[in-house]
């Protein structure tokens, strides 16, 4: 598995970039980012999710709304369970929720047609932070990997 693509949104209202490398900030998210902070610092988006993303013939309300911070190919969201940790470059993130609610307002929940936003989606907090680039390599950590602490 490896990132793929980064995307920072800097202002409320302003556009979506594509950057090529960005910093992790523990308790806010990717640095500069409009939306940070909370459980869901950090959006993670499959390589499916970013293709639907990028056609223009199917739409959903998420589809002009969402945008992740990574994306990553080859990473099999079904084989994730809440809590584990995915390992990028030197920082640590910690899965806090999988899948995007839907909208009862959007035509493709209406329609039956549901979008992959509502299960190849991961938002994660960060555990440690750091520096990470496209082309880093993405590996998990199976919960036994590490010890909880509360």
């Amino acid at each position: 598995m490896k990132v793929l693509s980064l995307f920072i949104k800097r202002k409320k209202g302003g556009k979506v970039e594509k950057i090529e490398e960005g910093q992790l900030k523990e308790g806010h998210g990717l640095v500069s980012n409009v939306n940070g902070g909370g459980s869901r610092e950090i959006s993670i988006a499959t390589l499916r999710v970013r293709k639907y993303l990028e056609d223009k013939s199917l739409k959903g309300i998420c589809s002009y709304r969402f945008y992740e911070n990574i994306t990553i190919g080859g990473l099999n969201v079904e084989e994730l369970k809440l809590g584990q940790r995915i390992i990028i470059g030197d920082t640590i993130l910690e899965i806090t929720s999988i899948g995007k609610k839907c909208f009862p307002e959007c035509n493709l929940f209406i329609s039956n047609n549901l979008c992959p936003l509502t299960k190849d989606v991961l938002f994660t907090k960060i555990i440690r932070g750091g520096f990470i680039k496209i082309g880093d390599r993405v590996n998990l950590m199976e919960p036994t990997d590490f010890i909880w602490v509360r």
